[in-house]
């Protein structure tokens, strides 16, 4: 039996791939800025740890109750609540100025990218 794959599945697979590629160019790229991060926010080592284990954090919340979601959600605004959550995130930790606020951007991205991979 041969089936036929369509530009849109196609579509969907380069998205997800991206996607994946994205999230984890992120994860890398902060873990090398942490000296940066605690020069400029004069924070400590123990602080600028919760940068990415935030992250994880979040999505280990999030798992528990995702079948739910996607149970009154569909898919296609599941994919872009996560892309626009993920870029939100992104912006807001491109401009701000506090520690703090760094750390909602990263949760953020936490929930737009497990929501992405899980949905995808």
């Amino acid at each position: 039996m041969t089936k036929k794959v369509t530009p849109r599945l196609v579509m969907a697979i380069l998205s997800a791939g991206m996607l994946s590629f994205l999230g984890i160019l992120d994860e890398t790229a902060t873990t090398v800025t942490f000296p940066i991060l605690t020069r400029d926010f004069a924070i400590t080592t123990d602080q600028v740890q919760w940068v990415n284990a935030l992250v994880l954090l979040v999505i280990a919340t999030i798992v528990p109750i995702s079948s739910q979601i996607r149970l009154r959600i569909p898919t296609k605004k599941i994919f872009i609540l996560g892309v626009s959550l993920f870029i939100l995130g992104l912006l807001i930790d491109i401009v701000t100025p506090w520690f703090d606020l760094l750390l909602v951007g990263r949760a953020l991205q936490g929930i737009g990218r497990y929501r992405l991979a899980a949905n995808v």
